[in-house]
């Protein structure tokens, strides 16, 4: 049972005292029995006054809490767990805040932000990782919490389109189950580097690559700026330019890619080698792109 459902003060002192690890014989003490603590938490003994306020002392609550209704006990416990959700948000520890929030014994339009928020931030590490398919998956979690909370959640939710438009380059599959409508939404997801880089790459898969004034929003040199300079340089047939940059993506220590951008990096590599008559090169990247396909959609 949650708290949020109605309960009997048994019921209640038996979920307190098993949350935080304590034995019956532990909270009864010195001044009740253990037997007759189990009988007050089974519902066939009520406790006195002197005893509710003893075992409120050792469970380190109010007596008034133990005898409120159910709106008290939410504002109890939102206000005793949101100062950890909000510190473990605070570090970026989105994993840990995610956890802390779905097993919170209460539930409200600011948790569901919350919850969306790291949801879409762990999915984003997964993502990275190359974990493509658990990425989908708290990116679908994600949009659910959007849709449940009252918030202004469409930054979230069209960032992650811009996700999913990214991998669904690499397999329909790897689609939402939740999105009817997957449309990156170019103006809000500016504030997203990644969302700027897998808005312009899609639109140059999709040969249309004319969104040159989202390019400001790239941090100069980062290993997005670069991929689309190569795309352009593509686009344009300096295969030779392209081939020099995309081999600085790959060695240079300095740039950091996610798992699915180095498929993409090894497709452009494939084409830049054929065209500079480099097929040995060619084949090698062949070789590596269709072996990391198959790790990315295990």
């Amino acid at each position: 049972m949650k708290y949020g459902e109605e309960m009997n003060i048994g019921e209640k002192i038996k979920k307190i005292r098993t949350a935080k690890l304590m034995s019956q014989r532990e909270l009864a003490g010195s001044e009740i029995t253990r037997n007759m603590l189990s009988r007050i938490e089974n519902g066939a003994a009520l406790p006195s006054m002197g005893t509710i306020h003893y075992i409120a002392q050792r469970l380190n609550v109010s007596p008034g809490f133990l005898l409120a209704g159910e709106d008290d006990e939410l504002l109890y416990f939102k206000s005793s767990e949101m100062s950890n959700i909000k510190k473990a948000y605070a570090d970026k520890n989105f994993r840990l805040c995610r956890e802390m929030c779905i097993n919170s014994e209460w539930e409200d339009d600011e948790l569901l932000l919350i919850l969306a928020e790291c949801c879409a931030r762990v999915g984003a590490e997964e993502f990275s990782k190359g974990y493509l398919r658990t990425a989908a998956d708290r990116f679908d979690e994600a949009l659910e919490y959007c849709e449940r909370t009252l918030y202004n959640t469409e930054m979230i939710a069209c960032e992650i389109y811009s996700y999913f438009s990214y991998m669904r380059m690499l397999s329909p599959t790897l689609s939402s189950n939740v999105a009817d409508d997957e449309r990156v939404c170019e103006v809000l997801a500016l504030s997203d580097s990644f969302c700027v880089y897998s808005t312009l790459f899609c639109n140059f898969e999709d040969g249309d690559p004319h969104s040159v004034l989202m390019k400001k929003y790239l941090p100069e040199d980062s290993s997005y700026a670069l991929h689309i300079e190569v795309k352009e340089l593509i686009e344009c047939e300096k295969y030779a330019e392209a081939k020099v940059l995309l081999h600085k993506l790959l060695f240079d220590d300095a740039y950091e890619l996610p798992e699915p951008m180095l498929y993409f990096i090894f497709c452009d590599l494939e084409i830049c080698c054929k065209e500079t008559g480099d097929f040995k090169g060619a084949y090698e990247y062949s070789g590596n792109k269709i072996a990391l396909l198959q790790k990315l959609l295990a």
